[in-house]
């Protein structure tokens, strides 16, 4: 589904069943029994607030961090393809090239299928084949000279960092908040409203809008919970972190080399000697 039908959805939803369960409750008892039960309704209703505000406050902290993260490990793995691609120019031919052919590979699949997977919270590992063969390549390169000692170093530090942020996202979708937690979420907001049924006021209408407000305002807090569990989600922006529209597998093609083009210098130099 998406961003728009899931918070209808869950914020509709709970909207509807909180009035419809107000309007139960104010059939059922009187107002002097309502009224009884002010004093002491408002110190347990504050009590269960600021229980409930503070495990929120640590799910979404814990829910925006896991964003963060896939933000900075999107940016870290288109980070190391570039990086492998510009040290392996140092490499001797045709291990150069194979290896820039295994990059664009590894780019293609991951912008057109594995990122699209894994916005939805499915698995796709469609840069299987290329990630294992830049890896084969990669280690079975023997460097001779010192410039290449030195890159090749350095690129096996990068696809290793390349390997964890590929990992990350792998897992990350599949990830998410346990059915522990997400029951006492649900029965801590659900609660809350209950104790909105406690209180009394002359006019119906008014505190079915109060009800209202608390019951949007808590299913908001569940529904930005429950979006932030895929961190790669459309919504959250972590694929243009690192793979958005700044990025394109084009990059790690090799071409022809371009034509030279002579200097104005080369040209005056030249017209000066015909002369």
């Amino acid at each position: 589904m998406s961003s728009l039908t899931d918070c209808l959805l869950i914020v509709g939803l709970t909207t509807v069943l909180a009035i419809a369960g107000l309007l139960l409750v104010r059939k059922k008892f009187t107002r002097q029994q309502f009224e009884s039960c002010h004093e002491v309704g408002g110190f347990l209703l504050s009590v269960v607030g600021t229980l409930y505000a503070i495990l929120v406050g640590l799910i979404v902290v814990n829910s925006q961090g896991k964003v963060d993260a896939a933000s900075q490990m999107a940016v870290a793995e288109a980070n190391m393809l570039s990086n492998i691609y510009h040290l392996s120019a140092t490499f001797r031919e045709p291990v150069k090239s194979r290896i820039h052919r295994h990059i664009y590979d590894y780019a293609q699949a991951v912008v057109n299928q594995d990122w699209s997977r894994v916005e939805e919270g499915l698995e796709k590992e469609a840069t299987i084949p290329a990630y294992q063969a830049l890896w084969k390549e990669i280690t079975h390169y023997v460097p001779k000279e010192d410039n290449e000692s030195q890159c090749y170093s350095t690129m096996l530090g990068n696809m290793q960092e390349l390997s964890e942020a590929r990992k990350y996202r792998m897992v990350a979708a599949r990830g998410g908040l346990s059915p522990v937690l997400w029951s006492v979420l649900i029965a801590g907001g659900a609660m809350i409203i209950l104790f909105t049924y406690f209180f009394f006021v002359e006019s119906f209408v008014a505190q079915a809008i109060m009800t209202a407000f608390v019951a949007v305002f808590l299913s908001l807090n569940v529904y930005l919970i429950y979006i932030c569990q895929n961190p790669y989600r459309p919504e959250l922006g972590a694929k243009e972190a690192g793979f958005g529209f700044s990025f394109t597998p084009n990059w790690f093609k090799d071409r022809p080399d371009a034509p030279h083009i002579e200097s104005n210098t080369d040209t005056d130099e030249k017209t000066e000697g015909k002369q």
